[in-house]
């Protein structure tokens, strides 16, 4: 077939036009993957949360006569920590007492002790002897483990978890009865102006838990960066950080 001058000069523009476009797609989608950065998520880890007991006393009177005590106590453990018990001993002996075989004049000790909001407890003794009261806050927490990107992440979630749960309120009554009644006798009567109550020991012990969080070990593999084999190419371009990008981000789906 004989093509005119005019036919052959339009088939070489086409040719040309055609070659023109062709290197300017390969150009544009070679820029264009170069500069491609796929999004790749976090990757969260898992985060082992252990809590560890911790006990602490606290002395409120230690040797102080009274007849007479009333007063709130709080207990407060550290920040985030979680309080489970709470624990008041008196400890008192009779300093007035007569008589050999039968004793005269014993007092008597009436302690009162109520959780703010909650249980009321009441005990008592005469001449002496410890009265104990315990009390149940919260209950233990469990070991679990949490979730998160980073360990500030996770341990914010711990913090969400347990908000104020490492403090309470008690109110404390303590009434000394003496035993030497204002009678005829010039002796009762002098005993019952000297005796103004009783000595007693008291002081708290609580028990309270604060969380410890261990990291996830780092995997120091580096086999999950080597390009997968029979690709039948260079290990390069958007191919490359499309496989590099699912090694970072597996464990994800």
């Amino acid at each position: 077939m004989n093509l005119k001058k005019n036919d052959k000069l339009i088939l070489i523009v086409g040719v040309v036009i055609l070659i023109v476009a062709a290197i300017g797609i390969a150009f544009y989608t070679s820029a264009d993957t170069d500069n491609i950065e796929l999004y790749v998520p976090p990757e969260e880890k898992t985060f082992d949360v252990t809590w560890m007991e911790v006990t602490m006393e606290k002395p409120i009177i230690n040797g102080v006569a009274k007849k007479e005590y009333s007063e709130s106590e709080t207990i407060s453990a550290s920040a985030w920590s979680v309080l489970t018990n709470v624990e008041f001993r008196l400890d008192w002996e009779d300093d007035y007492t007569s008589g050999l075989l039968i004793t005269k004049g014993a007092d008597t000790l009436t302690a009162e002790i109520t959780k703010q909001g909650g249980e009321s407890k009441t005990d008592g003794n005469t001449e002496g002897g410890n009265l104990t009261f315990s009390f149940n806050v919260n209950g233990r927490p469990s070991d679990d483990y949490v979730v998160a990107e980073t360990s500030d992440e996770a341990e914010e979630r711990v913090k969400e978890m347990f908000p104020n749960e490492n403090g309470a309120s008690f109110d404390v009554t303590v009434n000394v009865q003496t035993g030497e009644k204002f009678g005829i006798r010039p002796l009762k009567f002098f005993r019952f102006l000297r005796d103004k109550g009783n000595d007693f020991d008291l002081k708290i012990t609580y028990t309270y838990y604060v969380f410890n969080m261990e990291e996830p070990e780092e995997d120091n593999n580096d086999d999950d960066d080597v390009p997968p084999t029979g690709l039948g190419g260079d290990y390069n371009g958007a191919c490359g950080e499309f496989y590099k990008n699912l090694c970072y981000g597996r464990g994800m789906i």
